[in-house]
């Protein structure tokens, strides 16, 4: 806030990035949030906080951190809200661009413990908002934004579309932003991925990474294939409908739902080729998967 009201010169146009640690694991004690916004939560039954049917009772203490959790929550939101107001009382909250994003999402107690590269979509479906009253109209939608088009989408909104880098991975969605609804060429999946740690070097410290798992999202679907770090060989499959199983509870049998998995595995060579990824550069599972 004291950039935007004395630090920057008023004569050129801005770009800033705040990145909030908070809510970020653990969450354990009041360090971790102020103690206001925790008394907020403190005395609200582990059950009113974690209503989702696929919380794992095994993961106790994971469900013991849901109130400092929402506390962190809640001075995001109360911070956030004190970026709007600035842009409002200085006059820039018209012509300025103000996205709230995450990395990543949060099982808490959902399924697995640990919510990085998870598949699931309590970690996978990360919030996007996106304000621009100059060109965008209120309304939600369902595309299909993945990182790397974060970027170019952001930069042709922001009128530099020639200045987007011809190497950019990403697509320029711009157009879907702008629309009230989404066109023919609006992504039908996106990349899923996950790596996990590589070779060593001599002092012991890891120069590079395992590409573990792949898979592709859909509006419907999740499909995750984990392989073994050894052999390279298929590992694991998760293969969820998110219609059916929003909860992501039902694991699809691949024999049953051969003609969906092979459906999957067909939009995966065009994704893993644009990311040059090393799946696609090794052919990985090239058995399953028609490069």
């Amino acid at each position: 806030i004291e950039y935007l009201t004395s630090v920057r010169d008023k004569k050129k146009p801005f770009f800033l990035v705040v990145s909030m640690n908070p809510p970020h694991s653990p969450y354990r004690t009041l360090d971790d949030c102020m103690e206001s916004d925790y008394n907020l939560y403190k005395d609200i039954p582990l059950s009113q906080l974690l209503v989702r049917p696929n919380v794992n009772p095994d993961l106790k203490k994971r469900q013991e951190n849901a109130p400092f959790y929402f506390a962190s929550v809640t001075g995001v939101d109360r911070e956030f809200g004190r970026i709007l107001a600035a842009l409002k009382e200085m006059g820039l909250d018209k012509n300025t661009i103000v996205v709230f994003s995450s990395d990543h999402g949060e099982t808490l107690a959902s399924h697995v413990e640990d919510a990085k590269n998870s598949p699931y979509v309590e970690a996978m479906n990360v919030p996007f908002l996106i304000r621009y009253p100059e060109k965008l109209k209120p309304h939600v939608s369902n595309l299909l934004l993945s990182t790397p088009d974060v970027m170019p989408t952001l930069l042709s909104l922001a009128g530099l579309k020639k200045s987007i880098p011809a190497t950019v991975e990403g697509t320029d969605l711009s157009n879907e932003f702008t629309a009230m609804k989404l066109s023919s060429k609006a992504p039908k999946a996106v990349l899923y991925i996950k790596n996990s740690d590589g070779k060593k070097n001599a002092e012991g410290k890891f120069i590079s990474y395992f590409p573990m798992a792949r898979g592709v999202k859909t509006d419907r679907y999740t499909l995750a294939i984990t392989i073994d770090k050894k052999t390279k060989q298929l590992k694991e499959v998760l293969l969820f409908d998110d219609l059916k199983d929003p909860y992501q509870m039902n694991n699809l049998s691949v024999e049953k739902n051969r003609e969906l998995f092979k459906s999957l595995c067909s939009q995966l060579p065009a994704l893993l080729k644009n990311a040059n990824d090393p799946w696609y550069k090794e052919k990985i599972l090239s058995d399953i998967i028609p490069y």
